[in-house]
């Protein structure tokens, strides 16, 4: 084996690593994520439910009173970013494992680029299958 082989065998492991190592980053992220989500979800849940004008909400690592309708907004918004990071970060994965999948000369995941039908597409779509 020449050195020129080497030395490309050599980058080829170390970006398909490196690319593992994001994948990996990126998993964990959706994981703490997904937590937060559900943690604010409950959060949401429980503040609806109460009665009370005031209810006591951590920003940061600081806790503070503050009206029930403005808690119920700021969750609601810090609910919509999450949802937004948790979709680029899903995006970013499948490029991810698709560059990592073409490194070690294997084809790409076939289920990964799925979109939902859109209305019109499956209005149609029934209007053509055959009543059971």
């Amino acid at each position: 084996m020449s050195q020129a082989d080497l030395d490309k065998s050599i980058e080829i492991i170390t970006k398909t690593e490196e690319l593992a190592d994001k994948i990996m980053a990126n998993k964990q992220e959706l994981t703490v994520m997904d937590k937060r989500r559900q943690e604010t979800r409950e959060a949401l849940r429980l503040m609806e439910k109460s009665e009370d004008k005031k209810v006591w909400i951590t920003i940061g690592s600081m806790l503070v009173k503050m009206e029930k309708e403005k808690a119920l907004y700021l969750l609601k918004k810090d609910q919509h970013q999450i949802e937004q990071q948790i979709n680029l970060i899903y995006s970013d994965q499948k490029l991810l494992v698709n560059k990592h999948r073409d490194l070690e000369f294997k084809s790409p995941f076939s289920g990964t680029n799925l979109k939902p039908l859109e209305k019109k597409e499956f209005d149609a779509l029934k209007a053509n299958l055959p009543m059971l």
